[in-house]
This record gives C-alpha cells, sequence and structure tokens, in this order.
C-alpha cells in the first residue's frame, strides 16, 4: 500500500528551504535570486521524481489507491493475479501509460481482465509495452463452448477519450469491448491473437474490437485473430478506418441480441473504409438474428475495402442467424435499409475445402431496401453467387 505517513520529501524540502535562507542573507540581491531558483529547481525535481514514484502501479495492492489519487498514472510492469481485474475507474482528465509487461495470470473464469472507464482521458502504449492474456494456456479450439475463458479488456462508460498504441497479445477469448461509451477514439491498436492459428486454429472466438457504442472512431490497427476483426453489434455514428485484419472472419455487423430492447437491435450511420481483409473466411459480413425482437440497421457504408485469400463469402449478407448458427430461413424483424458498398475488390482462395461465393444474400421479405452498390470486382469463386435481393447498380 502507498503510505499516508509525511515523507521524507517533506524533510528534504524544509531542510532546503532553511539552509538557503541561512546561505544567502549576505549575498546582493542578483546573486540571492540565482541561488533561489537554482535550489528550487532542485527541489521541484525531487518533489516531481517523488509524486512520479507515488502515481507508478507495479503491484497489484496499488491499483485501487493509485486510480482514486493520481492524474498522471503508469502502469509498469505489472502481474495481475487469477480471478481479479484490474480495474483502471480514472479520474476525469486522467491520463495513463502502460509501460513494460502487464501479464494476467491463469484463471478459469469469465473476465473481464482489464476494465477502463472515465471522461476525458488519455491511454497510451510506451513502445515495447504488451498487455499479455496468456491465451494459449486456454486456448481448446472451442472458444466460448469451451474451457470457461476470461475476456481480455472493457472499455465501459467511458466518454471524451482517446485510446492509443496500445499492443495486446493472445486473448483467451474476445479482445476488445466498447460498450457504453460516446466519444471515444481508439487509434493504432496491435492486437496478434496469432499464434491461435496452431495446431489447426486452437484459438476461436477472438473478436478483435465489438462495438455497442455510439461516436465511436477506430482506425489504423491491426489484428490478427480467429473471429471477427470488428463486430458492430449495437451504437450510432461508427466510423472504421485503416485497419488491417489477418486470419479473422472479417469486417463484421452483428444485430439482434435482445428479445425486447429496439434501441439495443438498432445499429445507424457506421462507416467502414481503407481496409484490409486477408485469409478469412467472409470479406464483409452482415447479418441479423431472426429470433430476437425488432431493430432496424441503417445507413452503412462500406468502401474501398481490399479482400485477400477470402475462402468463403466476400460479401455475406444474411437476415437467418438463430441461436448463433445460419438457418436459412431470412426474417423480418431487423430490416437493413440505406446499405452502400463502394470499391470492394480482391480474390477469393479455397482453403480445407471450403466453399467459395463471392457474393451472398439472404433477406426477409420486404426487409432489404435502397441499397446501392458500386465497384465491386471479387475474383476466383469457385461456386456462383446466391442473392434472393439484387442492389441496385450490381449484377449477383
Amino acid at each position: 500500500m502507498i503510505s499516508r505517513e509525511p515523507s521524507m520529501i517533506h524533510f528534504i524540502q524544509s531542510t532546503y528551504f532553511e539552509n538557503l535562507y541561512k546561505s544567502t542573507r549576505y549575498l546582493t540581491n542578483q546573486s540571492l535570486t540565482m541561488a533561489f531558483y537554482t535550489n528550487l529547481l532542485v527541489i521541484l525535481a525531487i518533489t516531481s521524481a517523488s509524486f512520479a514514484e507515488k502515481c507508478t502501479i507495479r503491484e497489484f495492492s496499488q491499483v485501487e489507491e493509485v486510480t482514486k489519487q493520481c492524474k498522471n498514472i503508469v502502469v509498469q510492469d505489472l502481474t495481475v493475479p487469477g480471478n481479479q481485474t484490474l480495474k483502471l475507474s480514472l479520474l476525469d482528465g486522467a491520463s495513463l501509460v502502460f509501460q513494460g509487461k502487464t501479464s494476467f495470470e491463469y484463471f478459469n473464469w469469465k473476465g473481464p481482465l482489464v476494465t477502463i472507464r472515465g471522461n476525458g482521458l488519455k491511454i497510451e502504449g510506451k513502445p515495447g509495452h504488451v498487455l499479455h492474456g496468456n491465451g494459449e494456456l486456454y486456448w481448446d479450439g472451442k472458444g466460448a463452448k469451451g474451457v470457461v475463458k476470461p475476456k481480455f479488456l472493457r472499455i465501459q462508460s467511458v466518454t471524451k477519450s482517446t485510446i492509443q498504441n496500445i499492443n495486446i497479445k493472445n486473448c483467451p477469448v474476445h479482445c476488445v469491448s466498447i460498450q457504453a461509451s460516446d466519444n471515444v477514439v481508439l487509434s493504432k491498436f496491435n492486437i496478434d491473437n496469432s499464434e491461435g492459428d496452431k495446431n489447426n486454429f486452437t484459438g476461436h472466438n477472438t473478436d478483435g474490437f465489438d462495438i455497442g457504442s455510439n461516436n465511436i472512431i477506430i482506425k489504423d490497427s491491426i489484428v490478427k485473430n480467429q473471429d471477427d476483426c470488428v463486430a458492430v453489434n449495437r451504437g450510432h455514428n461508427i466510423t472504421l478506418s485503416g485497419l488491417k485484419c489477418y486470419g479473422g472472419h472479417g469486417l463484421s455487423i452483428s444485430v439482434g441480441f435482445s428479445k425486447t430492447n429496439f434501441e439495443s437491435n438498432t445499429v445507424s450511420n457506421v462507416l467502414f473504409e481503407n481496409s484490409l481483409v486477408h485469409f478469412s473466411p467472409n470479406g464483409i459480413h452482415l447479418k441479423t438474428h431472426s429470433d430476437s425482437g425488432p431493430g432496424v440497421m441503417q445507413n452503412i457504408v462500406y468502401r474501398n475495402i481490399k479482400l485477400e485469400k477470402i475462402a468463403n463469402f466476400g460479401i455475406n449478407i444474411q437476415q437467418d442467424y438463430a441461436d448463433g448458427e445460419a438457418t436459412g430461413i431470412p426474417g423480418t424483424n431487423i430490416p437493413i435499409t440505406g446499405l452502400t458498398l463502394e470499391n470492394i475488390s480482391g480474390y477469393m482462395e479455397s482453403f480445407n475445402k471450403s466453399p467459395t461465393l463471392a457474393n451472398y444474400i439472404l433477406c426477409g421479405k420486404g426487409a432489404c431496401t435502397d441499397w446501392k452498390f458500386e465497384g465491386i470486382h471479387i475474383t476466383g469463386a469457385k461456386n456462383n453467387s446466391s442473392c434472393n435481393y439484387v442492389p441496385e447498380g450490381f449484377t449477383c
């Protein structure tokens, strides 16, 4: 724990001022001024170093007190015990820096391993840092259906904040979740779960970013994983730009997780742009859940998206999910209206004998309206596209 007793710094300060008074009584005004400021700089340097150390978290036992007292926090080479969450509930306007390795001991529980809360925050990682979830100890190829695995990072009730230059390694399951937040910019994240590709994909359900918030920007980030690179589940005014997605399930919107709440089943004004999807079952994937309550997906734009080595579907839009699986029977409870795809290009390449369709569209009756596709060029598909609704400017 951090001591609340008078520290050595107070003794040093008082000693400096006493000696300063004694040594400057007989000096000229100019000499007095120079001596005073020289000693004052020394005192300020010592004080600054003391406060910096007080606000550095090296032991898990320090977290609560530091986050309550400090606005400029450093997390340095921290090990978080199993079955514990690193709760970063920060003061308004606080800054936080990750340095070195932040690691999390193995324990079978649901997590999350880290939570961030606060207003007006500035959070960043310094070069060489990593948040390591030890996912390799959990992966069994079954994701959420296997042994109990903790979710990694939950950004909850965060407003008017920036989070940047964050390196995440080996999430046990779901990497970054942004929930009930507003006006948050995430940039230059590097989520590396590539080790989950080994041994026939032991990693599973390792979503890069799951979004359920408003006014969110995610940009210039890399995701290597075994599930959705991005999955937008609810929210308004969301921009995703400059993403590089490797090995996951593509750029996704998945809506319909509430039986009763319309707003929870609503996504609007979403832009995906200038991004790459490489070695993935899907490139672009929109799905609604026919077993949920009513909702809507509207004003969605994908533009300037490059696809490489896509195994199943280049563009996959379906309204038939129930119990987490495609049923082939589309619903009409969550219409998709105002969908624009522009300049989507790339190629398909089958692996593990997977089928390849450049385009698959399965809409409920009257539930898909005002779609415009332009500049769609996806090659290499082994099977013909299948569309029961054909957007304006497009041939399926």
